[in-house]
């Protein structure tokens, strides 16, 4: 929440909340924000205002990221304005104690390209990543306990993690990867246990990328053409932050 010069409030990182604050001319309100965001699409806030006359005139901001296409802002049930992206809005009207603001940010799947023409999938803000097994095991550090202490957690991978991505034009990646809900959002999401969406895609295995010096080895150019990849599996992918072992940049792979 961020105070504005404008006698307004702003809420521009959106996560459930309770802000309370002082507005136009010292007017105290509450604004109770409830979302499921970055795993869900809508915000909804809930304003009470402190005067007596239950109402107060100021400009409310809203961002909308620049990875939203069209956003959507309803106020009282009522559509109000569909704002495009990377743009703050300025909701500026008489307040009054239970007024509803509801911000609607539709998310769609998009690829973005990186280090050696790798593609990494996204929706809305979050990116995604192979979700792998893991095998985890505390070491004893007895060569320097000192400088980096007695013992460190070792995580290992028990499951492949060498894939890389079909070449999928951009306006059939909804048809490619399904993106699908998993359950309720819990206190804590960000694990593989608890993470509450993914998506679901086919990858072909590349067994020329292999561990190099207990890492992943350097990624392999895009593109990898089908006849030096294993077959097409299923794959699962989930948010990047519930993730230890990561893939999140695939290489691409192509026919010849």
């Amino acid at each position: 929440w961020y105070a504005t010069p404008d006698g307004g409030i702003a809420a521009l990182i959106y996560s459930p909340s309770t802000v309370n604050t002082f507005v136009a001319e010292e007017a105290p309100v509450t604004i109770q924000e409830e979302t499921n965001y970055p795993f869900g699409e809508s915000v909804k806030f809930t304003l009470q205002i402190g005067t007596r006359s239950k109402s107060a005139s100021f400009p409310f901001h809203l961002r909308i990221p620049e990875w939203c296409t069209k956003g959507l802002i309803k106020v009282n049930g009522k559509t109000w304005q569909e704002p495009g992206g990377n743009q703050v809005i300025k909701v500026n009207r008489q307040w009054k104690s239970g007024d509803v603001v509801e911000l609607v940010l539709p998310m769609r799947i998009i690829k973005n390209t990186w280090h050696e023409n790798s593609v990494s999938i996204e929706r809305g803000p979050l990116v995604y990543a192979l979700t792998i097994g893991e095998e985890v095991k505390e070491v004893y550090n007895e060569k320097d306990p000192i400088a980096y202490g007695d013992h460190f957690v070792e995580v290992r991978p028990t499951t492949p993690w060498n894939y890389g991505l079909n070449d999928i034009a951009d306006d059939k990646l909804g048809e490619q990867y399904i993106f699908e809900k998993r359950g309720e959002v819990t206190a804590f999401p960000w694990n593989a246990e608890n993470v509450p969406v993914l998506i679901k895609a086919k990858a072909r295995r590349i067994p020329s990328w292999q561990l190099y010096n207990e890492m992943a080895g350097p990624l392999p150019y895009s593109i990898t053409y089908g006849l030096e990849t294993g077959k097409e599996e299923d794959i699962i992918l989930i948010p990047y932050g519930a993730t230890r072992l990561r893939i999140s940049q695939f290489p691409v792979i192509g026919r010849r």
